[in-house]
């Protein structure tokens, strides 16, 4: 069992992060917001770094002291206990916190020369390199060390590289860890969230089949996706049906939430190399009636009763 309550605050895995900033320059905010991200970032990362080790481990970041000048901030990894037939070495937590601070140096120095991701492949020696270090901590009864899905990488470098888009020409970022060299972050790499999903995908399948949508939150600016609800599934769409569409947002057409839409709506399912269904996206590409919601069948207050909106009513 979990002992949620064991907490050893003699960890002392301690890293840094390093905001250098352009002195006397705008939206002074953006260096407190990539530094706050960072740390967010850096948290998140930990708990996909640890399960390479036990599932049941739990971190937490701890600030330890914060240095003016350029902004410096000091962490410390705080892990909670794990089932004690799972590891045998007696000084766990500091070897896997240690493992930890590697880890992120390693992921930091892996994105130093480039500027996307464009191939999965191209992480495959980070992916080995997390591994290797799991298992140099030899702190498993079993050697039954998990390697991090791709998935889990990409993530964490995506939110890593969001964080330091906040930043500006003439500052600068660097990963600081005590009697060892500086890694500097690559502020020009960029990962677009859409991009993991093209990365990871090994097949998509699509069809097409009419669904009766019930409309939770309309676009009525052309700029987002609809929200639907279908059973007691949120979906997110865009509406591929141009003409409809500038009909509704020129008031020809009436719809409001709680109606229903008849649509044509293609759907793609995206699976990994595994067989595992990583995302499903929905488009409207025609929308064949609007069925007005029961409690919105109401006169117009201002027009008359022959303005009414009628349950049923079609659209066209």
């Amino acid at each position: 069992m979990v002992n949620k309550s064991n907490i050893d605050d003699s960890l002392k895995a301690d890293f840094c992060i390093e905001i250098q900033y352009k002195k006397e320059s705008e939206n002074p905010s953006r260096v407190f917001r990539s530094m706050s991200e960072l740390i967010d970032s850096f948290q998140e990362t930990d708990r996909h770094l640890v399960k390479a080790i036990a599932v049941d481990i739990e971190t937490i970041l701890l600030l330890e002291d914060i240095e003016a000048g350029s902004i410096k901030v000091w962490l410390r990894s705080l892990l909670k206990a794990i089932p004690d037939d799972a590891v045998y070495h007696l000084d766990w937590k500091p070897i896997i916190g240690q493992y930890l601070v590697k880890a992120k140096k390693f992921m930091v120095n892996f994105l130093e020369n480039k500027t996307t991701i464009t191939n999965i492949d191209e992480i495959k020696p980070l992916e080995d390199e997390i591994y290797r270090l799991a298992e140099k901590t030899k702190v498993r009864w079993l050697p039954a060390y998990t390697r991090i899905q791709p998935r889990q990488i990409l993530e964490s470098i995506k939110d890593i590289s969001a964080s330091l888009s906040h930043l500006t020409e003439g500052d600068n970022a660097r990963y600081i860890v005590p009697d060892e060299p500086e890694a500097e972050f690559n502020l020009t790499f960029n990962l677009a969230p859409e991009s993991i999903e093209d990365l990871i995908a090994k097949e998509t399948l699509s069809s097409e089949s009419e669904m009766l949508l019930k409309v939770k939150k309309p676009d009525y600016l052309g700029e987002s996706m609809w929200d639907f609800r279908h059973g007691t599934a949120i979906i997110s769409a865009s509406i591929l049906d141009k003409e409809w569409l500038e009909r509704f947002q020129s008031r020809n057409v009436d719809v409001r939430p709680q109606d229903f839409i008849r649509a044509r709506v293609g759907i793609s399912h995206k699976y990994d190399q595994d067989g595992e269904l990583i995302a499903t996206h929905f488009n409207i590409l025609k929308v064949i009636d609007v069925i007005f919601a029961p409690d919105q069948a109401q006169p117009n207050m201002f027009e008359g009763s022959d303005s009414s909106r009628n349950f049923g009513a079609k659209e066209g």
